[in-house]
């Protein structure tokens, strides 16, 4: 086996490093020794031959001197560039040694009872039981929940300040109006999102904080897709079978090759989606005149005529075959309901900035313009599909009556800190095409820190994640208020059989059944959803953002931009589901999309 020692003043330098760098040190270091690495490389041109470069990552190296006994000495470790520099001008002399025989690293954190504090207007509802607390409004938004507005209502806010919890309220509060009216117009609430889990977890919710059966009976809770498929399903007496935007760009990636297009199937599915369907052009003519907001790669006039003539080819076999998007089940359904009539007396939506523009117009025409008609929630910087629109270029106008939410009392101060730089610094555009910052955001809770831990190895990371999980429920933390997340079912089925292992009992995020277990799952089965506790496993450079994710940008550079800023979004979205406490793990290197100030601990056996 390879055997390294360092120099005595290493320690020292290795203390200033960031802690990024310092795991990805102690992995390149661990996987020297065991054999997995291969040879110390060679330095061209170098003052003494026998000096040589242990690579960390990247974009550092390690500087490694001979010593006196024959032996290997780590002396330093910098930027790559740097360290070359540095190599080739050294001249090894006496270099006192210490072996390696465990290599050096920072305690573990100990898993620690996770105590939330937060103002006396929510204090008791803080230490009551959590399944009341995710359905508590604040009493500064009982206004917004019960007030009487002249048309539709846009209201945005960052992760925590209640945009789901107003939501049921507001559809409580108007269903609630509607069986009071002498007139009793017999058309219902209709309260919506983006997908099942979420619809699930709405109408759970508002079993609690309903009562009266005939006011729950008036409020109806589907997913957009749902209703689309619903309403085409109503008025054209079939069911259309909608197909992924994955498979649809696997196909068409398959066609393009095949056809010698020079557009990969990714790219030619998102101008289809996001800028044909989402404007919704039924002509070459008015395709090639257009602004392609949000599509930076530029688009020449002549070469949007091959792009049109491709997409209504490839759109022409998929209703040969009876084959649909979920944008073009929406547009269908829209136009069903503008020659049938409004659905519903109001219509609330949650999640709003993942729907599609197609989606918006089945809203539009699904209920009457006017007074309440549309109560819309949402948050562009949790936006993990790239679907953008315009809400007034659909015919719905919020002008005046935008209101933007500032204050969390849902997730902690220290948690906001540490995830908001997860974002990065593209700006989010919101519903009405301006810029939504999170400037003046905070929150009224303040809690423990979040920890990030670095291991050695997928083992010792799951091993870890065990330790944290059983002391939150040691600590009194009921077992279906823990979540644990991973990028990918893979890691998630990893997870799950950890935990089991060690005696912990688990259940999937999307449980229907009110099973006493921790919830394991996927970060996007997160989205929407609240915990006391959250861990996030397999957020190494390795894994996040996964391989697959960046190939499916065929290599397209404006779909990769938007892949990696949905994975940032994502990131971030997980990351705030926590109340009271948040932990995040990985293997060697770190994610470059986390952050680099929270408190950490870097560990290699």
């Amino acid at each position: 086996m390879p055997q390294l020692a360092i120099a005595p003043t290493f320690l020292n330098d290795f203390s200033r490093l960031d802690t990024r760098v310092q795991a990805a040190a102690l992995t390149a270091v661990q996987a020297y020794l065991t054999g997995d690495r291969p040879d110390l490389g060679s330095v061209e041109d170098a003052a003494d031959s026998r000096v040589r470069m242990l690579q960390i990552g990247p974009e550092w190296s390690g500087v490694v001197a001979p010593t006196p006994d024959d032996g290997y000495c780590l002396i330093t470790i910098r930027p790559h560039e740097e360290a070359l520099a540095f190599a080739r001008r050294f001249r090894p002399g006496p270099v006192p040694a210490i072996d390696i025989i465990e290599i050096p690293h920072h305690p573990a954190p100990v898993p620690a009872a996770p105590t939330v504090v937060g103002p006396v207007e929510i204090a008791r509802h803080l230490r009551g039981p959590f399944d009341r607390w995710q359905v508590t409004l604040h009493p500064d938004q009982k206004r917004l929940a019960e007030g009487r507005f002249r048309g539709s209502v846009q209201v945005t806010g960052g992760p925590g300040t209640g945009k789901t919890v107003l939501a049921l309220h507001r559809a409580a509060h108007l269903a609630a109006a509607l069986t009071a009216r002498p007139d009793r117009d017999t058309r219902p609430v209709l309260l919506t999102t983006y997908n099942r889990l979420l619809a699930q977890t709405l109408s759970a919710h508002l079993d609690r904080i309903v009562p009266d059966p005939d006011v729950r009976a008036r409020i109806e809770v589907v997913t957009i897709d749902g209703l689309a498929r619903a309403v085409v399903q109503g008025h054209a007496g079939f069911a259309p079978e909608a197909l992924a935007k994955e498979v649809i760009a696997q196909r068409w990636r398959d066609a393009a090759r095949a056809d010698g297009i020079p557009y990969s199937g990714r790219f030619l599915v998102d101008e289809w989606e996001q800028v044909i369907l989402a404007r919704g052009f039924t002509d070459p003519a008015a395709y090639i005149r257009c602004e392609r907001s949000g599509r930076v790669l530029h688009l020449a006039p002549e070469h949007r005529r091959l792009v049109w003539d491709t997409v209504r080819r490839y759109t022409d076999a998929m209703r040969v075959a009876g084959e649909w998007s979920y944008p073009q089940v929406a547009d269908e359904a829209a136009r069903a309901l503008r020659r049938s009539g409004p659905r519903y007396a109001h219509v609330v939506v949650d999640e709003a900035q993942d729907l599609h523009p197609a989606q918006w117009r089945l809203l539009r025409a699904a209920v009457a313009e006017g007074p309440d008609d549309l109560f819309i929630v949402g948050d562009p910087h949790q936006r993990i599909y790239d679907s953008r629109v315009s809400l007034a270029s659909v015919g719905i106008h919020v002008r005046g009556r935008g209101h933007r939410l500032r204050v969390s009392y849902r997730v902690t101060q220290e948690t906001l800190d540490w995830a908001v730089p997860i974002l990065g610094r593209t700006p989010a555009v919101g519903l009405d095409d301006s810029v939504d910052t999170l400037a003046g955001y905070r929150s009224l809770l303040h809690g423990p820190r979040p920890v990030v831990r670095g291991c050695a190895s997928r083992h010792e990371e799951l091993a870890a994640l065990g330790e944290w999980v059983r002391a939150w429920l040691a600590a009194g933390v009921a077992a279906p208020s823990i979540a644990v997340a991973g990028r990918n079912r893979w890691v998630v089925r990893d997870i799950s059989k950890e935990l089991l292992a060690q005696g912990i009992r688990t259940a999937p995020v999307d449980a229907t059944d009110d099973v006493d277990a921790v919830r394991v799952g996927t970060m996007h089965k997160l989205k929407g959803q609240e915990y006391r506790c959250v861990a996030v496993v397999g957020a190494g450079e390795a894994q996040l953002p996964p391989r697959a994710a960046v190939d499916a940008a065929e290599g397209d550079p404006v779909a990769l931009e938007q892949i990696r800023q949905q994975e940032r979004n994502l990131l971030f979205v997980a990351c705030t589901r926590a109340r009271d406490a948040l932990y995040v793990s990985h293997v060697g290197a770190p994610s470059r999309l986390l952050p680099d100030h929270a408190d950490s601990a870097e560990s290699a056996d």
